[in-house]
């Protein structure tokens, strides 16, 4: 995986390259969107010449939408798309994104959906894993899982690929639908810390530990929810974030929230 990950790794900076010449030229403040989609996640990690996006959101063409809101409807490119586990509300919405976009690289932590629409999306290029990472100028993406037996566990959740982004003024850790077994991995193999935390699997009650907390330290937390059935985000969830002192942004509540971290100091967004 190494391997093909550096070579992988070198064709992308080629691409970033030209791509920085052709379609960007003039350099922006880093800035990292959480997009109201519903119930299910979808984000976009913007350094301007360079575009990452994380998750599709449901089939509903809400996440679509809020990548063109961004990113203008003359810029068709999309420097790498990642899919943290093969479940509907999490890759739907990648499938109408790879058309509207030319994509880099389309990477997922190696699994394959079961669900029919899972064939509508483009056979991914790379599967990635613990001990990964990709690097842009003074950013970097850490894959902190899957490990290699979390990849074979029978609950996609547990599966999920989760990325810790480090830069000069802000860490972001993102969970997927991790649970509190992932964390627990986490926790006891690195020392963690993360300004803001995208909560697990929509506020469940099966993520997101205080103990977890305790060690991430996290200054705010999104949690990606909409109206659903299955009782996210848990009460217990965020009474636990209330405890650990956590600013919490919902995006059934905020809508879509943009934070901007520069100079040592977050700014939050939100667009409902």
């Amino acid at each position: 995986m190494k391997w093909r990950l550096s070579v992988f790794l070198l064709v992308l900076c080629n691409a970033i390259a030209w791509h920085a010449v052709i379609v960007k030229t003039r350099p922006i403040t880093p800035a990292f969107y959480f997009f109201d989609v519903g119930q299910g996640d979808s984000e976009l990690l913007n350094f301007g010449p360079v575009q990452i996006v994380i998750d599709g959101g449901p089939p509903n063409g809400k996440a679509l939408k809020g990548i063109e809101r961004v990113l203008g409807l003359e810029d068709r490119y999309i420097d790498l798309a990642i899919l943290t586990h093969p479940h509907l509300d999490h890759f739907g919405g990648l499938i109408d994104i790879v058309k509207r976009y030319g994509v880099g690289k389309l990477i997922t932590g190696g699994n394959t959906g079961t669900a029919p629409a899972y064939k509508d999306l483009p056979k991914p290029d790379l599967g990635l894993g613990e001990g990964d990472s990709i690097t842009y100028g003074d950013y970097k993406l850490s894959i902190l899982g899957p490990n290699a037996s979390e990849r074979n566990d029978p609950d996609p959740n547990k599966a999920s690929v989760v990325l810790l982004l480090t830069g000069p003024d802000t860490n972001i850790l993102y969970m997927g639908d991790a649970h509190a077994e992932n964390e627990d991995r986490l926790r006891k193999k690195y020392k963690l810390k993360a300004d803001v935390l995208k909560i697990g699997h929509h506020g469940s009650r099966f993520s997101s530990s205080a103990a977890f907390l305790k060690e991430l330290q996290p200054k705010v937390a999104v949690i990606e929810v909409g109206k659903n059935s299955y009782g996210h985000p848990a009460p217990a969830v965020i009474a636990r974030l209330k405890d650990a002192n956590v600013t919490t942004y919902a995006t059934i509540d905020h809508g879509t929230i943009k934070v901007v971290p520069k100079n040592g100091v977050l700014k939050i967004y939100t667009e409902k």
